[in-house]
């Protein structure tokens, strides 16, 4: 976890600042897990609609993957942290974002042959588990800063 209380006190600068950069993107990410998949499994029809849409364009496809490269980017230069608690899951999900922004850009017009029914199981299946790390992250990140 993030230094809390008297070991906050014997952070340096840099350390403050990387905990709050941890806990802000653990409050974003974690929200945005949370609402993402919630919204893919309420409206799984217009979902799979506008995801075929999405994966027949290449150019939005490549657009798409420019802000993925971005946002990745964005995380892992500033929260390159590997420890075992919630920070290292926003650096896999930092690196994730960088990779799929990489495949976007050099391969849009591929994702049309990867892509899965929005409908199967498959998709429900991810859809729990990243709400459940939405979850998870939300709980950390609201939760690292309420103890002095």
């Amino acid at each position: 976890m993030a230094p809390r209380g008297s070991a906050l006190l014997r952070c340096t600068p840099q350390c403050i600042i990387q905990v709050v950069q941890s806990i802000f993107l653990a409050k974003v990410i974690g929200l945005y897990l949370l609402i993402v998949p919630a919204a893919v499994l309420l409206k799984r029809k217009q979902f799979a609609e506008l995801a075929n849409e999405f994966a027949a364009n290449g150019a939005i496809v490549f657009l798409s993957g420019l802000f993925a490269l971005v946002l990745g980017l964005m995380i892992v230069v500033s929260q390159n942290v590997w420890t075992a608690d919630w920070r290292a899951v926003i650096t896999v999900m930092g690196w994730l974002t960088l990779a799929k922004g990489v495949i976007r850009m050099f391969f849009p017009e591929k994702l049309a042959s990867f892509a899965i029914d929005p409908s199967s199981t498959k998709w429900t299946l991810a859809s729990i588990v990243l709400l459940g790390l939405g979850l998870y992250l939300t709980y950390a990140g609201f939760s690292a800063g309420t103890t002095p």
